[in-house]
């Protein structure tokens, strides 16, 4: 047995060594030598027993010479991935090393160029922008809803309003009431005025003031349960109760729920309209999380809806939300539009658009406190009224209460209530919100000693210094038109001190955006400068150096382009991209909105990328590692030369 093992092993091992023999160029072997190439000598970890022009027959290239070079790596042309210091064989498949030099980048033969059709395209400042398309329903204005509710219990007599949908304006009569306690009560202040009357002529004092004090205060309870001041002048002329009072609308608007009938019986508190102002109106949308940078309070959106094809909106955002949707991991955003005219209404569907530009997000992000902004050049800011650098419209003002002509001051105020206004940051005596900073018409405060503190809940409070009101114990805080100019950036604190406002950090990488005389467009800079020819400072065109999506690679952990070096071969070099966004690309026979990464590093102005070839390219330098002129790798090299005469 063992007998017949042992004359088996020995065929097999026969077999495999003339195997090996003719596989290294025994018997009729064809000729592997490079074209042209440089003369072959022996390399340092040449298997024993083989001579230079034999082992030359591999196809290998042994380079001894640097000529000046310096050599980065060793490297196997089967096994790129073998990087060595120093010269020697393969561990995989023992082959000699090739260096592998500086600057040394991917050639490609007439041969390959065609089997590879490799397109190029200029890197160059670009006009970035992102679009933003979402939905959402429009609903009504939260800050314009208001109900009219009764303050007494009674029976409704007349109903002037009893459909909804009926347009009202502030103090138009909606109902009358019967109410016994309200009859009850007026008879009380009658009875009341007609005994101060019949005190006018006594010479007892006390008892006159107290007499005026049971007046007001009857009058005071007449005001709480809903009687405004007229109806109560009138009472008082007449001298007679009125079984019916009238119950008017508190603001103006339409009628979008009615909760009572003619002749009912309604309860103290119980409300009986809803009147909502249709003149605006919210969408609340749901973005991804992705497009959040691209979103700012104050921007401007395109809104469409299905009824109405072909026409546009304007809508502004005016709130985003600081927490995310958990389900649907979106982000949700408030847009007010305008309804002036009534086309839009409640529960229409709408489509949303938005069109922000990468130079107006850089700039906003970088001057966050610029209040005035050019409507076509978004990014050319300014801290006064002045002209657009680049069009030379007028900026216009993009926080909430600047005057287009005049001074300004800073102040802090909400932004869902603008009347809500004081000197140093705090939040709404309303909703509670945060105060944001605005620009205010600067007024006639430049004496410090005319500031006026007031109270938030009782503006008939006022004080010349700190303090809290008497009525509710409120802190008094600093009426806007009672601010010095001098305090733009800090608010008043106990004691006097000033509380510094520090700027918001800029965000977002630092891109390359290109500045540009407006009389000399050629003379351009990648950083704020003057210009060459007549000292004009450069202005932001809002290009930013870009390059197209179809040149990255990206390998997860980095972004790689090929660029083209001309007779050095294509470079590979790792790139460090910002936001994705789209530009309007006419130069060529493609014309259309294509992808593009604006550059942070990696690039300059004027470099030709890859744009398409450039995965075979990678294929090619991973197969020949960056060494094709040793070997042809997947695409092959020249006619006349054959493979390899390993296979391995």
């Amino acid at each position: 047995m063992m007998a017949r093992m042992s004359k088996a092993g020995v065929v097999v091992g026969m077999a495999f060594v003339m195997a090996l023999f003719v596989a290294c160029g025994g018997g009729e072997a064809a000729d592997t030598r490079v074209a042209d190439g440089p003369p072959m000598q022996m390399a340092p970890g040449t298997p024993m027993g083989e001579s230079a022009e034999e082992h030359a027959d591999h196809g290998l290239v042994a380079v001894t010479e640097d000529d000046g070079q310096t050599i980065r790596y060793w490297t196997c042309v089967m096994h790129p991935s073998v990087q060595m210091s120093e010269p020697g064989s393969c561990p995989v498949c023992s082959m000699d090393l090739i260096p592998i030099y500086e600057g040394q980048g991917l050639t490609l033969t007439d041969r390959q160029r065609d089997l590879m059709p490799v397109r190029t395209e200029k890197v160059t400042f670009r006009r970035l922008e992102r679009e933003i398309r979402t939905v959402g329903s429009l609903e009504y204005n939260e800050t314009t809803l208001a109900y009219a509710s009764t303050r007494v219990s009674g029976w409704i007599e007349h109903l002037h309003v009893d459909f909804r949908g009926v347009k009202v304006r502030e103090g138009d009569e909606l109902l009358t009431i019967y109410s016994p306690e309200l009859v009850a009560a007026q008879e009380e202040y009658l009875a009341a005025a007609r005994g101060a009357d019949g005190l006018s002529d006594t010479h007892l004092i006390a008892l006159k003031q107290m007499a005026d004090r049971t007046v007001d205060a009857s009058r005071r309870k007449l005001e709480l349960f809903g009687l405004t001041p007229g109806q109560i002048d009138s009472l008082r002329e007449a001298g007679v109760a009125k079984t019916s009072v009238p119950m008017y609308a508190p603001v103006g608007g339409t009628v979008i729920h009615r909760n009572v009938s003619k002749g009912e019986h309604v309860v103290r508190g119980a409300n009986l309209f809803q009147i909502a102002d249709l003149s605006s109106l919210w969408i609340k949308a749901d973005v991804y999380g992705f497009e959040l940078p691209w979103l700012y309070t104050g921007q401007q959106v395109d809104i469409s809806v299905e009824s109405m094809p072909g026409q546009s909106f304007t809508g502004e955002v005016t709130y985003i939300y600081p927490f995310m949707e958990a389900g649907t991991r979106t982000q949700k955003v408030k847009i007010e539009v305008g309804n002036a005219d009534g086309a839009l209404r409640p529960g229409m569907f709408a489509t949303i658009t938005l069109r922000p530009t990468l130079a107006e997000i850089y700039a906003r992000e970088r001057r966050p406190d610029e209040p005035y902004a050019c409507p076509m050049h978004p990014w050319i800011t300014s801290d006064h009224p002045d002209d657009c650098a680049i069009c030379g419209m007028s900026l216009e003002p993009t926080r909430l209460g600047i005057a287009a002509n005049g001074p300004t001051q800073t102040v802090f105020a909400c932004p869902l209530h603008p009347d809500i206004t004081q000197a140093g940051p705090g939040e709404c005596s309303i909703c509670g919100m945060d105060l944001v900073e605005t620009e205010v018409p600067a007024e006639s405060v430049d004496d410090p000693d005319n500031a006026v503190f007031t109270c938030p809940m009782h503006p008939e409070v006022q004080h010349d210094g700190p303090g809290e009101c008497p009525i509710c114990g409120m802190d008094l805080i600093l009426d806007a038109s009672g601010i010095h100019e001098g305090h733009d950036h800090g608010a008043p604190a106990r004691g006097g001190t000033m509380m510094a406002i520090a700027p918001a950090p800029a965000r977002g990488p630092a891109l390359i955006f290109k500045y540009a005389c407006p009389d000399h467009p050629d003379d351009y800079a990648t950083v704020p400068g003057v210009c060459q020819e007549d000292g004009q400072p450069l202005v932001m065109t809002g290009e930013v150096l870009a390059v197209p999506k179809s040149a990255l690679i990206d390998t997860g952990l980095r972004k790689v382009v090929f660029v083209d070096r001309g007779t050095s071969g294509y470079e590979q070099l790792e790139v460090e991209v910002g936001p994705e966004a789209w530009a309007v690309k006419a130069d060529s026979a493609s014309a259309g909105r294509v992808r593009y990464f604006p550059i942070i590093s990696g690039l300059s102005p004027a470099d030709m990328v890859v744009t398409n070839g450039n995965f075979l390219l990678d294929s090619q330098t991973q197969l020949t590692g960056s060494a094709s002129g040793a070997y042809g790798g997947a695409l092959a090299g020249d006619e006349q030369s054959s493979a390899p005469a390993h296979n391995h």
